[in-house]
């Protein structure tokens, strides 16, 4: 029995052994396997922070606020130059003569009557001159009033014709001799010959 067991026995084979080169081709391989998988990682991140969101839209810098264009006296609005307040009431630019019957003046081209009112604001007496008052038209052309014309519109009123005391505010009529095809645009208005002067409006909302 014993020379059975020791026909059974076999020896054992020594196992196999691993090249180093094997190794260290495998440890390569899975550290070159990580780092690319690491890197992607990283790559898709930056990716991902540099495009919006699905569903968002982009938006850029936030807009400057766009300043209005400080705007001047609308019509009609009350003006000042020195010691003058003036408020234009109203134009007419359709008479070819102003006056009476036999006292009457006739236009080169014709009329534009300006009425408006004039108040004192300063704290002395003040004679309103209707010829330092100036209109233009809307191509610029500048055109001096008409005292006598504006004389025979007021009727004889002395309208702009005495001192204003303090406070005191007068209405009348100033008058231009203007061409036919001519459209006036504003008026210069100024409390004396040597003042800077103010304009108004009068192209819109004018009457007349």
């Amino acid at each position: 029995m014993s020379h059975d067991l020791r026909q059974q026995r076999r020896p054992v084979r020594a196992a196999r052994s691993v090249s180093p080169v094997k190794v260290t081709v495998a440890v390569l391989v899975s550290a070159l396997a990580v780092i690319a998988l690491f890197a992607a990682g990283i790559a898709a991140e930056q990716f991902s922070h540099g495009l919006p969101a699905a569903g968002t839209a982009t938006t850029g810098p936030p807009a400057q606020a766009v300043r209005a264009a400080p705007s001047g006296p609308a019509p009609g609005e009350a003006v000042r130059d020195g010691k003058f307040e003036f408020t234009v009431t109203r134009m007419d630019c359709s008479k070819t003569t102003v006056g009476l019957e036999h006292l009457k003046r006739t236009a080169e081209g014709r009329f534009c009557v300006i009425s408006l009112t004039v108040r004192n604001i300063g704290d002395g007496s003040k004679y309103f001159v209707g010829q330092a008052q100036t209109a233009y038209g809307t191509d610029g052309a500048a055109y001096d009033s008409d005292e006598l014309a504006g004389l025979y519109a007021n009727r004889g009123v002395e309208a702009f014709l005495r001192k204003l005391a303090p406070g005191e505010k007068v209405s009348g009529k100033l008058v231009f001799d203007v061409p036919a095809n001519a459209e006036l645009d504003t008026l210069e208005l100024h409390d004396s010959p040597l003042s800077g002067g103010v304009r108004a409006p009068l192209r819109r909302g004018r009457a007349g």
